[in-house]
């Protein structure tokens, strides 16, 4: 759920046409975000106004226009909050890691699990994925949120780990985010909960045949030192 704490980071906060001070203005704030959230998950969000969003909150649609511009503005702050979300869940999982030479198929695996499975807990993020290119706005926080995940991936590369080698780790690294957004975008739109889990199987082995040409596998700790 969206949390608004008065020291919030930027550049989520610096969305914000007004800061919030006051715990009641926070909480003002907190309704109308998850209003927006709930939204998305129950309808088209081109059907979403700022009207609507401040009827679900119960407040006055001016409260919604004190924070945000526009409908956009609204679903770019959700989008960042995703953003941390997704930050943290790969943060978690590299550090659970060990260093070196690991199984990069095990560390890789791990992180797409647990964003798929934290993306079908939290639906209301999960359709955002369909709405993020629907304004110039959206497609620039979207394109921020994958910057960073690249970043944090070639990161790790470039000191060696998973035996990267034969290309560039920040080509590789945005490659294979922009691979599981988009097919994660597709399971967002999908119903049939067979056919996600098997949509979901192709991507986790289109990742590691993608990833493979590039990472290897921990080596044999008996095999003789060249």
């Amino acid at each position: 759920m969206p949390g608004t704490p008065a020291n919030d980071a930027l550049p989520r906060q610096s969305r914000l046409r007004d800061k919030p001070q006051q715990r009641r203005a926070r909480q003002r704030l907190d309704a109308i975000l998850n209003a927006a959230e709930k939204l998305v998950e129950e309808m088209d969000a081109e059907a979403i106004t700022t009207n609507l969003i401040a009827d679900r909150a119960g407040v006055p649609v001016s409260s919604v226009y004190r924070y945000f511009k526009n409908v956009s503005a609204v679903f770019a702050y959700l989008f960042e909050d995703l953003n941390e979300e997704i930050i943290a869940v790969i943060e978690e999982c590299l550090a659970n890691s060990q260093p070196g030479w690991d199984d990069w198929r095990e560390v890789t695996g791990t992180i797409i699990t647990r964003l798929h499975l934290f993306l079908m807990e939290n639906p209301g993020y999960w359709k955002l994925l369909l709405v993020m290119q629907t304004s110039q706005e959206l497609r620039d926080a979207k394109a921020v949120m994958i910057g960073h995940v690249a970043d944090m991936l070639s990161a790790r590369w470039r000191q060696g780990q998973d035996g990267f080698s034969g290309g560039d780790p920040d080509l590789v690294a945005r490659f294979t985010v922009e691979i599981f957004m988009s097919i994660e975008t597709r399971c967002a739109q999908m119903r049939d909960p067979k056919a996600l889990s098997e949509m979901f199987a192709e991507l986790v082995k289109a990742l590691e045949a993608y990833l493979s040409l590039y990472l290897n596998t921990a080596p044999d700790e008996d095999a003789p030192a060249p």
